[in-house]
């Protein structure tokens, strides 16, 4: 297959979307599929790309009428015979679709990994007439878009994430590196600085923890909006020993890895790849029981699984696995067991690779 990944996230953004795409590509690379990723040049997803040695064209748009773009955009359909364009973003599957008529035989494919859209005109005539389906990786996105009652059965695919842990790294060694003692709890959080991840969730649990003489130490490696409030909370409660802020990491693995445990308070997600990188690595992960979350982990199986927006749920969730280390330990061997069966990137690139195929050929 000739295959587009079209991705127009500003330069300086980065997320499970943009990693799902440069995964999937590569490992369809691998496959013999001739692959090439469209971003903004000297973006972040167009760094890390190359880094992976995709082939990159500098096609991206900066409105849903980006004109310079959607011409640069026909051009190379043209040019390289594109059998089919895979879409990051809404403004993508817009201009795309368009460009992909025009240019004949090539099929329009949206990605999408939080609800990108509504029951609304808008939306409709783009996704019932000029694009040949959605991949998303999780079912109850699946389920409100089938509840618009627009699509065929198949047109909306769920495809998990799939995660392969790094064959070698080395976890890092917080105690060393920020003098702790030992017996104070690892607790890290990743994922941007937005009010979506429930990070003053996390902070009010952190005051609880530290009024109940808990040392449990919160590490968040991101960055966002959210930042220089967040910050500003923790410095007004006294928390700045309890919550630690890393910034952003570009490889969080030895930092999830060197944890004791693995939080995500988020009041929704698709299907975090932060928390399938935790079980990956035989992390006991505390999450909140939203969208994906509750695909990925069976409760006091896999992990557990909280109220979202309580920091009192919270807190009990974290004394419950502090407090049996062996109900900890089978939650993290469990978590690994699920992802190598359930959430193999080769399972993902199987799907992917079907999937896509049957739209050509379609």
């Amino acid at each position: 297959m000739r295959i587009l990944f079209l991705n127009s996230i500003g330069s300086k953004k980065w997320g499970g979307g943009e990693k799902w795409m440069l995964m999937t590509a590569s490992g369809l690379k691998a496959r013999g599929h001739d692959v090439v990723i469209g971003c903004a040049p000297h973006s972040l997803i167009c760094r890390n790309a190359k880094a992976k040695d995709l082939a990159v064209a500098p096609i991206s748009f900066k409105t849903d009428f980006d004109v310079p773009g959607f011409f640069r955009l026909l051009r190379f359909l043209k040019q390289n015979q594109t059998e089919i364009v895979v879409c990051g973003q809404n403004k993508d599957t817009k201009i795309a679709a368009v460009a992909a008529w025009l240019a004949g035989e090539v099929s329009v494919i949206a990605r999408h990994g939080l609800q990108l859209i509504r029951k609304k005109w808008k939306y409709k005539f783009i996704f019932t007439k000029m694009i040949h389906g959605v991949i998303t990786n999780s079912g109850s996105i699946k389920k409100e878009y089938d509840s618009y009652a627009w699509f065929s059965p198949d047109f909306v695919k769920v495809i998990f994430n799939g995660y392969t842990p790094p064959d070698q790294f080395k976890a890092f060694d917080f105690r060393k590196q920020f003098d702790l003692t030992e017996d104070a709890v690892v607790i890290v959080s990743t994922g941007r600085l937005a009010r979506q991840k429930g990070y003053e969730v996390l902070i009010e649990t952190a005051g609880m923890a530290r009024d109940a003489n808990k040392n449990w130490v919160f590490f968040i490696a991101g960055k966002g909006k959210l930042e220089k409030k967040l910050k500003s909370r923790v410095e007004v409660a006294g928390l700045t020993e309890q919550v630690r802020f890393l910034g952003f990491i570009e490889d969080v693995v030895p930092y999830v890895k060197g944890a004791d445990l693995f939080v995500l308070p988020s009041f929704y997600e698709g299907m975090p790849n932060s928390v399938m990188e935790a079980m990956g690595l035989g992390k006991c992960c505390v999450v909140t029981a939203v969208n994906g979350n509750n695909e990925l982990i069976r409760n006091e199986v896999d992990g557990l699984l909280i109220r979202p927006g309580d920091a009192a749920a919270l807190y009990e969730g974290l004394q419950q696995v502090t407090s049996q280390p062996d109900l900890a330990h089978q939650l993290s061997v469990n978590a690994l067991k699920r992802m190598r069966e359930d959430f193999s990137e080769e399972k993902m690139l199987d799907e992917v690779e079907v999937f896509l195929k049957s739209k050509i050929e379609g």
